[in-house]
């Protein structure tokens, strides 16, 4: 049996969306776990009353916002009492086109641990991620002035469009909006690492994977919708760029093992890059002292980012 996992934010009318495109597309067995991650109390009012009286669905209802690592890890070890096998983590701003999650099942074996759909985007564009293995360089040049070395060379990405008859078998990860997998593998790697609040969670699988020999698949024929972004949008920009900055420092200094000058390297650039936009949004300003203090905290090991 597949337990889908969804953390839902703030949102409604999509989660409504996501879960009746479970119902009439998705046929293999399944039980969906919804984790409501300290929405308003309106919005979170009506999730309950949705959920109420459907015995297909597990609704935890939380005080505050977790953060999406954490959240999830709430949804999964529910998902672990009811014995499933299968994962399926699902954003609330998905919709399923067809039986997406019962074609991902068909790929996985002892070598595929994780595997992929093909993500529309609304522009109907395919916006599934296929990143390899994270490490220093991948951070590098994930951002100015090393940005678009990263685009023109397609360094630390795989372009999906290549594979979209056949599909694709690497290591690395897919985009965290959707993807299935083995819970064995899951557990066996720690679930989601609860210190990172928002982002950066595909980067430390795709590490944590390779550790341990499993790959990855590409699943071109599953198709899914996702409506990007919503979410992080109504947390600002100032909140989600500090998250995105931090998280993929924290991973890169738990996971990649890097020298202290690579990691000083690495820290300067990021600091660096957020002034500028301190410079250019005087609401970043506040975040700014906030990275610089939780990357020094970093540096010394202690490793809960939090909100």
């Amino acid at each position: 049996m597949v337990g889908i996992v969804i953390v839902n934010y703030n949102t409604y009318s999509d989660l409504v969306q996501c879960i009746e495109s479970i119902y009439q597309y998705i046929k293999c067995e399944y039980r969906i776990y919804v984790v409501d991650n300290g929405s308003d109390e309106n919005i979170k009012s009506k999730v309950a009353d949705y959920c109420k009286g459907r015995n297909e669905i597990s609704l935890t209802s939380l005080v505050q916002n977790v953060g999406y690592s954490r959240g999830n890890n709430i949804g999964i070890k529910k998902a672990i009492q009811d014995n499933v096998n299968l994962i399926a983590i699902v954003n609330s701003d998905i919709k399923f086109e067809n039986d997406a999650i019962s074609i991902m099942c068909e790929d996985l074996d002892s070598e595929i641990a994780v595997v992929g759909p093909r993500v529309k985007n609304i522009f109907d564009n395919n916006g599934q991620q296929l990143i390899t293995t994270y490490n220093f360089l991948s951070a590098l040049l994930d951002r100015m002035p090393f940005f678009y070395l990263k685009k023109a060379f397609e360094i630390g990405l795989i372009d999906a469009d290549r594979y979209q008859e056949s599909g694709h078998k690497y290591y690395g990860m897919v985009s965290g909006c959707c993807f299935l997998i083995d819970l064995s593998v899951f557990i066996q790697i720690g679930l989601f690492d609860e210190n990172v609040f928002l982002y950066s969670e595909e980067r430390i699988l795709s590490i944590k994977l390779k550790a341990i020999k499993k790959k990855v698949f590409y699943e071109p024929n599953a198709l899914v919708l996702h409506s990007e972004g919503k979410t992080t949008e109504k947390l600002g920009n100032p909140f989600a760029d500090y998250h995105r900055y931090i998280s993929d420092y924290y991973t890169v200094k738990r996971y990649c093992g890097i020298s202290k000058l690579k990691l000083l390297i690495l820290r300067y650039i990021r600091l660096l890059n957020f002034k500028i936009k301190v410079i250019m949004d005087k609401n970043y300003k506040e975040y700014y002292t906030k990275l610089k203090k939780k990357m020094t905290e970093i540096d010394n090991d202690k490793y809960e980012i939090g909100r």
